[in-house]
Order: C-alpha cells, then sequence, then structure tokens
C-alpha cells in the first residue's frame, strides 16, 4: 500500500507540473496546479506517517494535521473560476482558506516549533488524551470536505442550466467530469463520517485511511487528466466567421415554460424585443450560424448589436426556449434537410451531423431523438418506409 501511495505522491507533481506547463493558462489552470501539488504534499505526509518516517524525523509530526481543511475549498474555488465569467481568481475567495490558516498559526506556536524531543513527548501526549483545539480541527477535517462538495455539486447544476442559455454545445465546457471526481471525493468524505459516527477501532481506522488516501489517488488522476484538457468556459468571442449561403429554415415552435418574474426589471420594451426576435430570426434563416458547432450566445448578440442579457431574454420569452434548444433545432432541421437530398445519401449519418453543426455523435444522437421522437437511423427508416 506504501508504494501505491508514493507513486500518487509522485503522480500529483507530475501532473502538476503539466498543468503548469499548459500554454495560454487560465486561472483555472493555476488553481488546478496548485490544488494537484497540495494533494501531492497531503499524501507524502501520509505516507511518512504510515511508515513511520514522520516519528523518526519528528520535526515533520503534524504538519498535515490541517490539510483536509484546505481540499474542500480548493476544490469549491476551482470550479468557482471555472465557471465565472471573467475566469478570475477573486480576493474573496480565499476566505475559504481561513479555517486552515488560524488552525495552522494556532499549532505553529502551540506544537510546531518545539524541539525535537520536546515536540515526539507531546505527540505522545496529544495521541492519548487529545486536546481541545485537536479536536475542532478534527471536527473540521471530517465536516468542511462534505459541506464543500455539496456546496460545489449545486454551482455545477447551475453551471449546466447556464450552459443553455449561452451556448449551442456542451463538449468539453459541462464539467461532467469534474461532477464524477466531486462524487468520487463525495465518497471518501462519507468514508470519513462513517468512521467518525461508528467510532471503529484502531485496526479498521487504518482500512479506513487507507481507503481514503487511495480514493484520493485516484480522484489525482482524474483531476490532472481532464484538467489539462479542460478548455476555459467563458472566453472572449472571434468576431470572425465565414458567410453561408442563405436557406429557408422552418422557425422552431416547440415551446417550454418560461418564468414570467425573470425579467421582470428588464429594460427590454415588449417591440423591442418583438423586433430583435424577428431579426434573430432573420439572422439564422439567412446567414446559418447553426452550422458553426461552437456558436455562442455571446457570437450572435454581437452580430446582431444586441445585449447578451437582452438577447437571452427574447428567446426565452419570444420563442419560449433556451439558446441551447434554439440552435439545435435548427441543426437538427438541417440534418433533415440533407436526409432527403439525394447527393447526400454516400455519407453516413454522422458527416451530416457535423456538416449540420453537431460536434460529437453522442450529442448528435440525444438531441435528435429529443427533438423529433426517433434516433437519427430510426428516422431514415422510417423516411423511406
Amino acid at each position: 500500500m506504501e508504494v501505491i501511495f508514493i507513486l500518487g505522491t509522485s503522480q500529483a507533481f507530475f501532473l502538476s507540473f503539466l498543468v503548469f506547463k499548459k500554454e495560454d493558462k487560465s486561472h483555472g489552470d493555476y488553481i488546478l496546479g496548485a490544488w494537484l501539488a497540495f494533494m501531492g504534499i497531503h499524501l507524502l505526509d501520509y505516507y511518512f506517517l504510515i511508515t513511520g518516517f514522520s516519528l523518526r524525523h519528528p520535526s515533520l509530526l503534524g504538519i498535515g494535521q490541517c490539510f483536509p481543511m484546505l481540499q474542500g475549498p480548493f476544490m469549491f474555488v476551482y470550479i468557482l473560476v471555472m465557471i465565472s465569467r471573467s475566469g478570475r481568481l477573486k480576493p474573496a475567495y480565499l476566505i475559504h482558506a481561513l479555517p486552515f490558516v488560524i488552525f495552522t498559526i494556532y499549532f505553529a506556536f502551540d506544537f510546531y516549533y518545539l524541539g525535537a524531543e520536546e515536540k515526539l513527548a507531546y505527540y505522545h501526549v496529544l495521541v492519548a488524551e487529545g486536546s481541545l483545539a485537536l479536536a475542532v480541527s478534527d471536527i473540521l477535517n471530517s465536516y468542511l470536505g462534505p459541506i464543500y462538495v455539496i456546496w460545489s455539486l449545486i454551482k455545477l447544476r447551475i453551471h449546466i442550466k447556464n450552459i443553455a442559455n449561452n451556448f449551442s454545445y456542451t463538449e468539453e465546457i459541462d464539467l461532467k467530469w469534474l461532477k464524477n471526481v466531486l462524487l468520487g471525493l463525495g465518497f471518501v468524505w462519507a468514508v470519513v463520517l462513517i468512521s467518525n459516527m461508528m467510532d471503529f477501532f484502531s485496526f479498521a481506522e487504518d482500512y479506513g485511511n487507507h481507503l481514503i488516501y487511495l480514493s484520493v489517488t485516484i480522484a489525482i488522476f482524474f483531476l490532472g487528466y481532464f484538467g489539462i484538457k479542460q478548455q476555459t468556459i467563458y472566453v472572449p468571442m472571434n468576431t470572425t466567421g465565414d458567410t453561408v449561403q442563405e436557406l429557408k429554415v422552418k422557425t422552431p415552435s416547440s415551446l417550454e415554460k418560461v418564468n414570467p418574474d425573470r425579467y421582470k426589471h428588464s429594460g427590454l420594451k415588449p417591440t423591442e424585443s418583438e423586433e430583435y426576435a424577428n431579426g434573430l430570426i432573420k439572422y439564422m434563416e439567412q446567414e446559418r450560424p447553426y452550422l458553426n458547432g461552437r456558436l455562442s450566445l455571446k457570437e450572435v448578440a454581437a452580430y446582431l448589436d444586441i445585449s447578451v442579457n437582452h438577447l437571452s431574454q427574447v428567446i426565452n420569452e419570444q420563442l419560449g426556449k433556451s439558446f441551447f434548444d434554439f440552435v439545435n433545432e435548427y441543426r437538427v432541421e438541417e440534418v433533415k434537410r440533407l436526409m432527403s437530398e439525394s447527393k447526400h445519401e454516400q455519407f453516413t449519418l454522422l458527416a451530416v451531423a457535423y456538416d449540420s453543426g453537431f460536434n460529437s455523435k453522442s450529442s448528435f444522437n440525444n438531441i435528435f431523438k429529443k427533438m423529433t421522437g426517433y434516433t437519427p437511423s430510426e428516422y431514415l427508416r422510417k423516411k423511406a418506409a
């Protein structure tokens, strides 16, 4: 087991190095790199403890006592930066590190600065008898993590909803991989809480700790692998684009519920809203921007010279749907049009999907079935019958 932890430590430092070596790093990349390095230090501290290295070198004793307090904040701040429109680390986020800072300063004066022999003796007293500060820090180590996991999952859920109103695609920006990592870390914290509530015996506690840090080792791999591949979500739009040929497409008509109070304080007048809606539909039918697989609300708003908020309101209120559904209905209509042309019979369905603005086979199949009730293959068979 010790070999796994030292390999996990090495992996964390290596992945951190790769993140920092990325070109055009975002603030999220810097936070992820620092988080991975911190997880490596955390694992290394545990490795020193279980191998007895810390006891042979008392200066290392207790260094990792407050480390779990910082794992949740690292995770939460990374998510906040990744899903924010600015994509920047705000000074206010640093308040989440306050419990870690306070207890680290306390233990520095109470324990860390002691001489080797005195520190070793004090360590055995704390293990046997405990202390109020140690008990409080253990509570924070156990309960801060689950709180931040739940909080982070809520933020990710809100982010997924926001994607539908700002983007016409979800590939590489929905952070689903991070949700899975969070669920894995949630399992780790669940083990911690169950262990505390059941007051496990010492041998069970050792197995519990091994399971916790083994899970952390696995989480490091996924964080590093997907984090390196993760692109910035909200980026400045590219103002250049290709003009496409004119084509008349049926305007989508399916409506969804819209909260009437959502735009209660908006300055957009009904006549302006209707005018913007007509201009948007004309733009979609004539310029066919939906063929751009990375089309965003911001790009469309800039082309039409409308604010992003007003355009979102127009799509939600006048058309009764999200930007995601609005654009992808045009893509589905384009697929159906291409399917009906004999010159496209030689192409695969996936090739037709890419030509219509879809970015992947899975998103194409899911969206097509959602909007037609059939998979692409079923629709083709039905059409040929």
